[in-house]
């Protein structure tokens, strides 16, 4: 099943909708909350809550890109379970650690607009990295990924894997200075 015959599903409010979501993306939205989430039991009802969030969210949202729409939202799901249960893994809070010097900081939220301006920088910058460099970044820092696990999965040392790594930290982190949000 395509990813619009899967929203037409939503949208039709079909019972088939949930079923063949969790057919489609089930083994990857677990994937993912899993690398966010210690327990079995929270990564269940990441899950669950999540298959809701898709069925109140479809209609109104028609999601462009499904895939990584959904992603979006089991993760962040993921994070908020963990932060709720103080059940994180350790690669969480190490990635957001190494990402602090690259992003805006102050105790003040950004606003909607200044949020989206600077989402769109982080993407455009990625966009015009090398493919590997990328996949590196997103699979340590979207994917909660140990360096190690990032290494394995491009076939690299782990030496390369934190040099690349560091090496895009800081050209992202200069990036976003020349764009006045540090």
């Amino acid at each position: 099943m395509t990813d619009p015959d899967l929203v037409e599903l939503f949208l039709a409010r079909s019972e088939e909708a949930v079923p063949a979501l969790q057919d489609q993306y089930g083994a990857y939205c677990r994937a993912v909350a899993a690398q966010l989430l210690a327990d079995r039991r929270d990564v269940d009802e990441c899950l669950n809550d999540c298959w809701l969030a898709v069925w109140r969210a479809i209609p109104p949202t028609r999601p462009e890109r499904f895939k990584g729409w959904l992603a979006a939202i089991v993760r962040n799901r993921a994070l908020a379970i963990g932060r709720e249960n103080s059940r994180r893994p350790p690669t969480v809070d190490e990635g957001a650690l190494e990402l602090a010097s690259c992003l805006p900081q102050g105790s003040d939220p950004l606003g909607e607009t200044e949020y989206r301006a600077l989402t769109q920088a982080v993407t455009e910058f990625l966009r015009a990295q090398p493919r590997e460099v990328r996949a590196a970044f997103v699979r340590r820092y979207w994917y909660a990924d140990t360096v190690e696990q990032t290494a394995q999965r491009l076939g690299w040392s782990v030496s390369r894997t934190k040099s690349v790594l560091f090496r895009t930290r800081n050209r992202l982190r200069n990036q976003l200075q020349k764009e006045g949000f540090l």
